[in-house]
C-alpha cells in the first residue's frame, strides 16, 4: 500500500506542478497577447472592446495603429536616445564596477572591510531621499536636459560593485602573483588577466543595467525636459497622457517601448538568473 501511495506521489505531484505552472504562465501572457491583438485592430481606437477581445478579427485587422503612431511621434528618436543613454552607462558602469570590485577583492589597503561594508550601505538609501539634491548639482553643473543628466549619475552601481568583487575572490591569487613577478602593474594585471577571465559576470552586470537603465522613468523624466531629448519610457508616458482615448495608438507604443526588454530577457535570461544568484554562496 505505501509504495502505491509513493507511485502515485511521483507521478501525480510533478504532473500538478506543471500544470499550475503552466497555468501561470497563460494568466500572465494574457496581457501582452491583449496587447497584440488591439495593436494590429484598426478600431481600436474608435471602440473599446468590452470585454477585452483575445482574438484578431476579420476586416479590422492591419498596421493603421502603427502608420499613425510613426506619423504623431518621434518614436525612433526616442529609441536613438535611450540606445545612447544605456550604451553609455554599460560601458561606464562596468568599468567602474569592475575596478571596484578588483580593489575590493583583491587589494590590501586600511580599512577596506568597513569601507566595502559603508559602500553597499548605500542601497538601503531611498532613490527619492536624494533625488532633488542630485538634480540640483545636474542643474549647477549645466546638465540638465542632456544625455550626461542621465549618464553621469548611472556611473555608480553599489549592487555591480558587490557583484564584481564576490566574483573576483573565486579567481586564483596565484596568477596575480606570478604576474606581478613577471613586473606587470595592478592596471596592466586588471585589462589582462581580470577582465578576460571575469567575462561571465561582465556578460551578467551587463544584461542587468541594460534592462535597469531601459526600463529607468523617473530620472529622465526630471532632467529631459525637451521632446528630443526623450528616452523611450518617457516618450511614452507623455504620449499617453496625450492620447489616453486613442487606445490602439496607445498600445503600439507601450508594445514598442516593452519589446527590446522582452527580447533581451528571452535570450539572456541565464545572466539575469546567474546575477541574482551570484554572491548567494560565500567563499
Amino acid at each position: 500500500m505505501e509504495r502505491l501511495s509513493s507511485r502515485i506521489e511521483r507521478t501525480c505531484y510533478p504532473v500538478i506542478r506543471i500544470a499550475i505552472l503552466v497555468g501561470g504562465g497563460v494568466v500572465l501572457c494574457i496581457p501582452f497577447w491583449w496587447m497584440i491583438v488591439t495593436a494590429f485592430d484598426n478600431a481600436a481606437n474608435v471602440t473599446v472592446r468590452i470585454p477585452p477581445s483575445l482574438l484578431f478579427h476579420k476586416g479590422y485587422t492591419g498596421v493603421l495603429n502603427f502608420e499613425n503612431t510613426f506619423h504623431t511621434i518621434p518614436i525612433l528618436r526616442y529609441y536613438l536616445n535611450s540606445l545612447l543613454i544605456t550604451l553609455s552607462v554599460i560601458a561606464l558602469q562596468t568599468l567602474s564596477c569592475s575596478m571596484a570590485g578588483y580593489a575590493f577583492a583583491k587589494g590590501r589597503f586600511p580599512g577596506k572591510s568597513k569601507l566595502f561594508i559603508l559602500f553597499l550601505a548605500t542601497m538601503m538609501i531611498p532613490f527619492q531621499l536624494y533625488m532633488v539634491p542630485l538634480y540640483l548639482i545636474m542643474n549647477t553643473m549645466g546638465f540638465v536636459n542632456t544625455p550626461l543628466a542621465v549618464i553621469l549619475p548611472a556611473i555608480h552601481s553599489a549592487y555591480g560593485v558587490f557583484l564584481m568583487s564576490q566574483y573576483i575572490r573565486t579567481l586564483p591569487e596565484s596568477i596575480l602573483e606570478a604576474a606581478r613577478m613577471e613586473g606587470a602593474g595592478e592596471f596592466r594585471i586588471f585589462f589582462t588577466i581580470i577582465l578576460p577571465l571575469s567575462k561571465p559576470v561582465l556578460a551578467t552586470l551587463t544584461v542587468l543595467t541594460a534592462l535597469a537603465c531601459w526600463n529607468d522613468f523617473l530620472w529622465p523624466y526630471l532632467v529631459l525636459l525637451k521632446q528630443s531629448q526623450y528616452t523611450i519610457t518617457v516618450g511614452v508616458s507623455s504620449f499617453q497622457q496625450q492620447n489616453a482615448v486613442a487606445v490602439g495608438n496607445v498600445v503600439v507604443v507601450s508594445l514598442l517601448a516593452i519589446a527590446p526588454v522582452v527580447v533581451l530577457y528571452l535570450f539572456l535570461q541565464r545572466f539575469i538568473i546567474s546575477g541574482i544568484t551570484m554572491g548567494a554562496t560565500k567563499h
